[in-house]
């Protein structure tokens, strides 16, 4: 038995292949001439049919170059794992869908006596153990799945190459996809590259799943430089996912690494004001700027407002034009003088109006804006907050849906590969 066809058997493979190409395009041809003859407006049916000609063409050159690569038979023996031996058992076949249709290989199997383990060396060699379907297959389900339900990822798979799949099919192809990269750490940059100033940005966004609503933490690390005395965002980096605050700080801090951190110019953590991000920023960054995001500073500034006037009252507007005045300028002990100042009547007034400033009061460090500005830093967690409703609200949050947590992992790491880089690679997964 040989692992590949000698020279001669290739090229009578070649002409084979060549005249059945040749000839399937020419009935396919005829077909649609006939078609468009009958009736020119019927465009989406000759399409249809040209491209079924075109994958079935394209299966049978497939399968020959598979076919070209021999049964994959390495010997009558091999070593396994457990240190016993792997004996040659046959060759057999098997079926393998790919993007040009099914095609059928016939493969040396081997076992060993001693663990029970099998081995298909040709599978190893093609990306297909223990799945039926072709690497480009797997990517094509992967990156359905990442972007949206996998019922419409199965009818637009199906309707784009002919290839129809069950939604769980297409489910657990994509959760395969997804298991082989969660928890990883994106790629390092080079060791030469040094970012002038390293943003580092947390939040959290509830999704649904099967035990309730839970919160995915969603991290974002990325290197910015000045232009002309504003920031400018370069490289940027994320993760999501379903776990503690302490886990997610060593997560953080592994992506910071990757970016380097350690070779940045400056640190800074833009937050929300949530104490759970201050505490890792103090635990795995210090020494960082840290800055409360502008946008929920002006926030905690109209709830207290509308609190004490009501939403629409005119003096709600004039008091938080007062006193974001103040918050721009950086001068926090104003703006913490102006709430306790506050007409507060009744309970929940007074309460809101006691939370507020010690919520300025506590991140006043936090809060020095004019300084920040001047210093050509972002102020704004926008980065993080459009990640939270891009990665989780988009994907997780559609009618009906409940994940699994194995699930939700699986599929947020597989979105985050596909929209942010790099792809998952199909050959390694078995699904």
């Amino acid at each position: 038995m040989k692992e590949a066809l000698s020279s001669e058997a290739l090229e009578a493979l070649v002409q084979r292949v060549r005249q059945d190409a040749a000839q399937e395009a020419e009935r396919v041809m005829r077909e649609a001439a006939r078609a468009l003859e009958q009736n020119p407006q019927e465009w989406e049916a000759v399409e249809k049919t040209a491209r079924d000609g075109g994958l079935r063409i394209g299966g049978s050159i497939l399968a020959a170059a598979v076919q070209a690569l021999g049964n994959g038979y390495e010997g009558s023996r091999l070593s396994c794992a457990c240190g016993g031996t792997l004996h040659y058992v046959s060759n057999r076949r098997r079926a393998v869908v790919s993007l040009v249709g099914s095609f059928q290989l016939r493969r040396a199997y081997y076992w060993c006596p001693t663990c029970k383990a099998s081995r298909v060396p040709l599978d190893v060699r093609m990306g297909i153990e223990r799945t039926d379907f072709s690497p480009g297959v797997r990517q094509a389900i992967g990156r359905l799945g990442a972007i949206g339900p996998f019922e419409q990822g199965r009818q637009i798979l199906g309707e784009l190459t002919g290839l129809w799949i069950s939604s769980r099919t297409h489910r657990l192809v994509s959760e395969s996809l997804g298991h082989a990269l969660a928890g990883k750490i994106p790629r390092p940059v080079a060791p030469s590259e040094k970012p002038e100033t390293l943003y580092l940005l947390a939040d959290g966004a509830m999704a649904p799943t099967r035990q309730g609503w839970r919160e995915v933490k969603v991290g974002v690390a990325f290197a910015a430089r000045t232009v002309n005395g504003k920031p400018v965002r370069q490289t940027t980096r994320y993760f999501a996912e379903i776990i503690d605050a302490e886990t997610f700080g060593w997560r953080w801090y592994g992506l910071a690494d990757a970016l380097g951190s350690s070779r940045a110019g400056r640190l800074v953590v833009l937050g929300d004001g949530a104490v759970w991000i201050w505490n890792l920023a103090e635990m795995h960054f210090p020494g960082a700027v840290q800055i409360v995001d502008w946008y929920h500073a002006t926030e905690h500034l109209w709830l207290v407002a509308n609190t004490v006037w009501g939403e629409k009252h005119p003096l709600s507007a004039r008091w938080v034009s007062q006193a974001t005045k103040h918050l721009a300028n950086g001068q926090i002990e104003k703006v913490v003088a102006v709430i306790e100042s506050l007409p507060a009547r009744g309970k929940i007034a007074r309460a809101t109006v006691r939370e507020t400033s010690t919520y300025f009061r506590n991140n006043a460090h936090r809060m020095r804006y004019r300084r920040f500005r001047r210093q050509g830093l972002f102020i704004g967690s926008g980065v993080v907050e459009a990640g939270c409703k891009h990665i989780v609200g988009q994907r997780l949050k559609g009618s009906g849906m409940r994940w699994s947590l194995d699930g939700i992992r699986d599929i947020l790491a597989l979105r985050l590969a596909v929209l942010y880089g790099p792809r998952p690679s199909p050959q390694k997964v078995a699904a």
